[in-house]
């Protein structure tokens, strides 16, 4: 720290003489690179196979110099790290090496490049992907300054060679039928390019395909290829041909023996006890097991006396692993015997169980602009494993405290508490559900929660909340989630004259802060492409209810289905009925671009009980995942418009939306890539609410009403996640601007909106 002070000035100076000095660091007879040319491609017929060795030979070729722009090989920035190493690299002082170490970057050197190697890596690479007399060569452009250069990569496609024939070759009659009744599954076909990663693919299909039916010991290095690239040029004829020497356990089926399973606390733990329970082993420490053996069945597809099978036995794997009880999950299969007739194997799985507890604390600190600041605390415990079935219990405490800063005294410190219960089966719990077999672990989850928040000088309110949820998924592809109740109950146990007058004032805070009773009905459907297609597609659709049931009841009880303000615990209940639908294409245009439609589209009807939706219920637009060019909540509903800012940005709400985004992303360089988009939407009101004219959905205003905004935007794949900045451009306001004409925008600045995210908006 005593070197702080010393080291702005040195920085700065570094900066302003550092452009002189690029060069100082590079070894005699060397040469400092500063980028790649862009490469040259000839003899190539533009096709997805070329787009993608055109991915693998620029891997194999991308440098990137001092100061690359996002890691870019072709484009730098200011190489200041590259001064600074220059100016204390060499530095006999603590300080200059800590500077050199901590803020400077060694030059790339020409030697280092190895352009040589390099085109000869490319080079096997075209020949690996059917390309056989592909060449790569390179020049070395000198610059102005001699100690400096560029390389140019030149890269000669010429003919791809595809695959003519292929023959399977000295296979049983038994793997050989096998093969035929499959046939229509191979990764290999006439007129495909010569691929090596093709090739592999298929011995690594046809040794999935025979230990799927029973040949466990089957390996894919047992059969190799042969091909004659002569007969015919741009060819090959390809022969897969089994060894002669293969084991002879390779060679015929097994079948599974005796099951157990070992569930220990640690690794190599010694276990003395064991439980049979109809075929399975259980062995444990203790008096009973810590895992129901019932449980561990529904994990397993592998049972005594079936066939051997490798998809099975993965299967089994991932289902244990992803239950979330264990830490480590071991499969073994061992013959029953040495003799040469023997077909039988023994399955022993080791499970080591998770802890099973965990704690944890969330802090968090807020300083707002209105003057108050406060921490924040979550405490957490989670038990696993509770009932000895993989359940998990999590319960939290949470608080937080804000005080005023500017002067208006204690009276108007405010805190917040509660409390959030949560347990989570790894099953189904639905009477007479029969057992079924789903692509993963089904998952139903009570929760529970309550909340306090008291406001001095304003109000205090109560909220209590919970769900009981059911999460499945049939296929890789379908997703179901439904939640048969779910509750919000609101409650506001004190509100000042103050507080009132507010709230009378404006609608929308009185609508949200209303006492309210929320009994829900909710389910999602969601449907994704499976990954191998090239232009996918993502829908979900969400259908939810509320306070039919109860008005049902009270018909029951003489009460008609129309009367308003019927009450349960004290509180008038929402009655609705909502749906929302939610729908992605993407068209792939090249190797690294994509062209991504996107429709989002709801609609919320109030009625019996309550003719206004319950505010968390509508719907808005704006933001960095819906109309970029305006904020959230800055649009709508209809032409309505206000410029009273309390009404501004809450009242922007309505009972139908109407969302569609087409964006364009393409790679500039690098990890770089770009985005060009349009946004239109809106949303409306279905009922006539007294204060927001122009807010009620009419089919005939429907295009005048749409907002649309156009932009660009940039993203930056980190491969864990995106970063993504969006600048939006308002085209056209729904509501009368006073200018005239589609483009009704009065002031460019008033019509523009920055958004930082993370992630792609849909």
């Amino acid at each position: 720290m005593k070197y702080i002070s010393q080291i702005i000035p040195l920085l700065l100076a570094v900066l302003l003489v550092g452009s002189c000095s690029s060069t100082s660091s590079v070894p005699e007879g060397d040469q400092l690179y500063i980028g790649l040319k862009p490469i040259e491609y000839k003899e190539y017929e533009k096709n997805d196979h070329f787009y993608a060795v055109q991915e693998e030979v620029e891997a194999a070729l991308a440098t990137a110099p001092n100061g690359a722009f996002f890691g870019s090989s072709y484009h730098r920035t200011i190489p200041y790290k590259l001064w600074i190493w220059n100016n204390f690299s060499n530095s006999e002082t603590k300080l200059g090496k800590w500077i050199a170490k901590t803020f400077g970057s060694a030059p790339v050197l020409m030697s280092w490049v190895n352009p040589e190697l390099r085109t000869s890596v490319a080079q096997s690479v075209l020949r690996n992907h059917g390309y056989l007399g592909g060449t790569v060569s390179y020049m070395v452009e000198q610059q102005k300054n001699p100690k400096k250069a560029k390389i140019a990569y030149t890269v000669n496609m010429n003919e791809l060679s595809t695959v003519d024939t292929l023959e399977y070759v000295n296979f049983p009659s038994l793997s050989d039928s096998l093969i035929r009744l499959h046939a229509d599954e191979a990764r290999i076909k006439p007129g495909d390019p010569f691929d090596v990663s093709a090739l592999d693919a298929e011995r690594s299909r046809l040794s999935t395909l025979f230990r799927n039916n029973g040949f466990y010991y089957y390996q894919p290095s047992y059969a190799s290829y042969l091909a004659d690239t002569l007969a015919v040029p741009g060819k090959v004829h390809l022969r897969l041909q089994l060894a002669d020497n293969i084991p002879a356990a390779a060679n015929h089926k097994w079948y599974i023996g005796k099951m157990k399973v070992n569930i220990m606390k640690q690794s190599m733990e010694q276990l003395r006890d064991t439980f049979t329970y109809r075929r399975l082993t259980l062995a444990f420490n203790g008096r009973k097991p810590p895992i129901r053996a019932r449980l561990l069945l529904r994990h397993l597809r592998l049972l005594p006396k079936q066939q051997f099978s490798y998809d099975a036995y993965m299967e089994s794997a991932d289902r244990l692993s992803n239950s979330g009880q264990y830490s480590s999950v071991q499969f073994a299969f061992t013959p029953q015997d040495t003799t040469a007739l023997c077909d039988t194997l023994d399955m022993t799985v080791s499970c080591v169980l998770n802890k099973p507890y965990e704690a944890y604390v969330e802090t968090n600190y807020s300083n707002k602009i209105n003057g108050r600041t406060g921490p924040e605390i979550v405490v957490g415990f989670k038990k696993k494993n509770a009932f000895r079935g993989g359940e998990v219990i999590d319960l939290n405490l949470h608080g937080a405290y804000e005080w005023q800063t500017n002067g208006q005294g204690s009276d108007y410190n405010s805190y917040e508490y509660g409390t959030d219960l949560s347990v989570s089966f790894p099953r189904m719990i639905v009477p007479f559900l029969k057992p079924y077999r789903y692509y993963n672990t089904p998952t139903t989850t009570v929760r529970a929660s309550t909340n306090v928040v008291n406001r001095p000088g304003y109000f205090k309110m109560h909220t209590a909340s919970g769900d009981w949820t059911y999460k499945w998924q049939p296929t890789d592809r379908k997703k179901h989630e439904f939640s048969p109740l779910t509750i919000k109950y609101q409650h506001l146990t004190y509100a000042t004259h103050k507080f009132d007058s507010i709230m009378y004032a404006n609608p929308y805070l009185y609508a949200t802060m209303q006492d309210i009773f929320i009994p829900k009905m909710i389910y999602s459907f969601t449907y994704t492409s499976p990954k191998k297609y090239r232009n996918p597609i993502y829908w979900n659709i969400t259908a939810s209810e509320a306070g039919n049931i109860l008005s049902l009841g009270y018909m029951a009880a003489g009460k008609k289905w129309g009367d308003e303000g019927k009450e349960m615990f004290k509180n008038s209940y929402a009655q609705f009925f909502k749906i929302e639908s939610d729908f992605t294409k993407t068209w792939a245009t090249g190797l690294k671009s994509q062209l991504v439609g996107h429709i989002n589209v709801g609609l919320v009807y109030s009625y019996g009980n309550m003719k206004a939706t319950p505010y968390s219920e509508q719907f808005y637009v704006g933001g960095a995942n819906s109309i970029r060019a305006f904020p959230v909540r800055s649009v709508g509903p209809g032409s309505y418009y206000t410029d009273v800012a309390r009404l501004s940005y809450l009242d922007q709400t309505g009972d139908m939306k109407f969302l569609a985004n087409l964006e364009y992303r393409f790679n500039l360089f690098g990890n770089l890539y770009g985005a060009a988009f349009l946004d239109a939407g809106n949303v409306w009101g279905l009922k006539d609410d007294g204060y927001r004219s122009g807010a009620r959905f009419k089919l005939k205003n429907i295009a005048k009403e749409m907002a649309l905004g156009t932009g660009v935007g940039v993203r930056y794949d980190l491969e864990f996640l995106i970063l993504r900045l969006d600048w939006g451009v308002g085209l056209h306001m729904p509501y009368d601007t006073g200018k005239s004409g589609y483009y009704n925008i009065r002031r460019f600045k008033d019509s523009h909106s920055l958004h930082l995210a993370v992630g792609y908006p849909f």
